[in-house]
């Protein structure tokens, strides 16, 4: 099922003209890969599958750094030199260029279609680090850091609330205390971020129980939604 909701087109003056953006509530891990697999009853561990997930992404990147082009089923790989160069001046460095596999093209065409009105979505825009001055790219340990959306504001006594970075590696979860949550506000977040092992990929995940009508009364269930950046922490 994939969740959407109808938004306002930037680019015409129309204001019946719409466009469609999906929602995307969950950003899976190879963590959760390898607990789909245990799952599957294929007679291996959690270890296991997270050491075979770890061997098989080696492998992969392995190619690629080699100018390997790398077809798997989920989609085929190669690098690619962006750019024009005049006569003396050389790249420094290459791009990925990534083609979805037809199974993954058939997936997303069979998927059913889901129309979710504005005001119940959770989304997160972009997440700004002030150190480094990137969004949705960088992000500084112990520095301070800007996220903007939609009824994100961090509220709620559910033990899963808060906001949190997850490592793409492992797994690991490295929570944003609460008292360095700075400025909590429906449209948009500052934080304090947590300590974090330099060059860590994580995701950013907030949870809350904050009503989306803007009410006092929180809601029973928390919503979760994960910003779809990977995010390196330097």
């Amino acid at each position: 099922m994939i969740d959407y909701v109808l938004a306002n087109n930037p680019l015409t003056k129309d204001t019946n003209d719409r466009l469609a953006r999906v929602v995307n509530q969950i950003t899976h891990t190879d963590s959760d890969l390898a607990n789909e697999l245990v799952e599957r009853n294929i007679g291996i561990s959690k270890p296991e599958a997270v050491a075979l997930i770890e061997a098989i992404n080696e492998i992969v990147l392995k190619w690629i750094k080699e100018g390997d082009a790398v077809t798997l089923t989920l989609g085929h790989y190669r690098a690619t030199i962006p750019g024009t160069f005049k006569d003396g001046e050389y790249p420094q460095k290459a791009d990925c260029k990534i083609v979805p596999s037809n199974e993954i093209i058939e997936a997303i065409k069979q998927a059913l279609l889901r129309h979710v009105e504005t005001r119940l979505q959770i989304s997160i825009y972009y997440i700004h680090d002030v150190q480094t001055n990137t969004s949705n790219e960088k992000i500084t340990q112990g520095g301070v850091v800007k996220i903007a959306g939609h009824n994100i504001k961090v509220v709620g006594n559910n033990p899963a609330i808060g906001v949190e970075f997850i490592s793409l590696k492992d797994g690991a979860i490295y929570k944003v205390q609460a008292g360095h949550i700075v400025t909590n506000k429906p449209s948009g977040l500052m934080i304090i971020a947590p300590k974090m092992p330099v060059g860590e990929q994580v995701v950013l995940k907030i949870t809350t129980q904050y009503p989306s009508n803007g009410g006092a009364k929180i809601l029973k269930e928390p919503r979760s939604v994960t910003l779809d950046r990977i995010l390196t922490v330097v």
